[in-house]
């Protein structure tokens, strides 16, 4: 189950923005459009997913992962059919739209809540090597892309991915997948069946999403996980231009994401050692203390050292907080309802990530730098840091990871 959630979350790529944006100039010259334009209806498309990602949530509740994983990858598969057709406006709105929810947003939510059901006391090795999966498609999807673009042109770069989802990723999970160990007589973690052995409570319970609702831990996760999608979205699109701004050149501002990288594979193995070790909530804190350093690194970032650590330091919190994250929310709600819980989760995240962008360029184009939004927004991980120590699993729901 491992290996197949790490099959959907790596083919998830070429709906990721690491994806698609190798596919931006090429389109645009076809098409003749602005850029803004372009990325307006990416915008767009992207909102909508956080819709359809909710809905998505109550029915991997309601019918299991594996259904939830077949409709995604079939439709995902015939998105980048019809992307590769698409020439007007509203034909390119639509594909980003079904692009953005079953890619990048339905078969990443299936694999995370897939997980759980699996691995309890090994939950965060397990999501430690999910992130290296996500990692791994990072590197080499954009690569592959430019590759067939180069060689065939974006329509048919569209196609063979479209083929290879439909072809490898929609056979494999509609045989292989099951969504609950005692579905075929096994137990989570790996541990032999026994037919004398108590069911776990975490296994068959959990909190509905009403009830999470009414906790304040939920709003705290909620509240602290839109910190690292709005700012690290809002970085991530306008890093180039805040260190070219400052007098670095634009090469050595690229290599930044690389640096990044390499931070998170080791710290993304460390994570999951972490959070089976130590309570979630002070690996969550400290993914956001690292983001607060890395943004101060940032504003004073003058020197290549400053890039560095900056770069470092935000990749080091990407990957604990993503991991922590993956194991916090099934250890403080169960994982009965997992699905619909993640599901607003992931669809909260989606619209930080979409409003992320806007207060660099407000900050840029009012007060002639991005050092004021950064400034500014250094508030919300201290913030999000304060509330994730205050979330602690109901009562109800045991102590699990707490």
């Amino acid at each position: 189950m491992l290996a197949l959630s790490c099959l959907a979350v790596f083919w998830s790529g070429p709906a990721q923005t690491y994806g698609v944006s190798v596919f931006v100039d090429p389109m645009l010259q076809d098409f003749s459009w602005s850029r803004s334009l372009f990325s307006t209806l990416y915008s767009a498309g992207t909102l909508v997913s956080a819709g359809v990602l909710v809905l998505a949530g109550r029915q991997i509740d309601r019918v299991g992962n594996r259904l939830i994983f077949v409709i995604a990858a079939a439709l995902f598969g015939a998105t980048m059919l019809f992307l590769s057709t698409a020439s007007g406006i509203v034909a390119v709105l639509l594909g980003f739209a079904c692009l953005r929810s079953f890619g990048s947003g339905v078969l990443t939510l299936g694999a995370r809540t897939l997980i759980p059901h699996w691995f309890h006391t090994r939950a965060g090795r397990a999501f430690s090597i999910l992130g290296l999966a996500a990692m791994a498609s990072q590197a080499i999807i954009p690569t592959f892309n430019n590759a067939l673009i180069e060689r065939f042109g974006w329509h048919d770069a569209w196609r063979i991915n479209g083929l290879i989802i439909w072809i490898v990723v929609l056979p494999a999970l509609a045989l292989f997948v099951r969504n609950r160990p005692e579905d075929v007589g096994q137990q989570a973690d790996g541990r032999p069946s026994r037919q004398d052995a108590p069911p776990r409570p975490a296994a068959d319970t959990g909190a509905t999403l009403g009830e999470a609702l009414r906790t304040p831990t939920f709003w705290c996760l909620i509240g602290a996980s839109v910190v690292p999608s709005l700012v690290v979205t809002g970085l991530a699109f306008n890093q180039v231009a805040i260190l070219t701004d400052r007098g670095l050149p634009s090469s050595f501002a690229a290599t930044t994401f690389a640096i990044e990288a390499a931070v998170a594979v080791p710290i993304t193995i460390a994570a999951g050692w972490l959070v089976d070790r130590y309570p979630v909530r002070y690996v969550l804190m400290l993914g956001q203390v690292f983001l607060l350093i890395a943004m101060g690194c940032l504003a004073l970032a003058e020197t290549s050292a400053l890039v560095i650590a900056y770069s470092s330091w935000r990749g080091a919190s990407s990957a604990l907080w993503t991991v922590a994250a993956d194991v916090a929310w099934p250890s403080y709600f169960g994982r009965k309802f997992l699905g619909s819980i993640r599901g607003v989760g992931f669809a909260v995240g989606v619209v930080g990530a979409a409003i992320g962008p806007i207060p660099f360029g407000l900050s840029y184009d009012l007060l002639g730098g991005y050092t004021p939004a950064i400034l500014v927004l250094m508030i919300l991980p201290i913030a999000a840091a304060i509330a994730v120590l205050q979330a602690k699993p109901p009562a109800s729901l045991g102590q699990e990871h707490s």
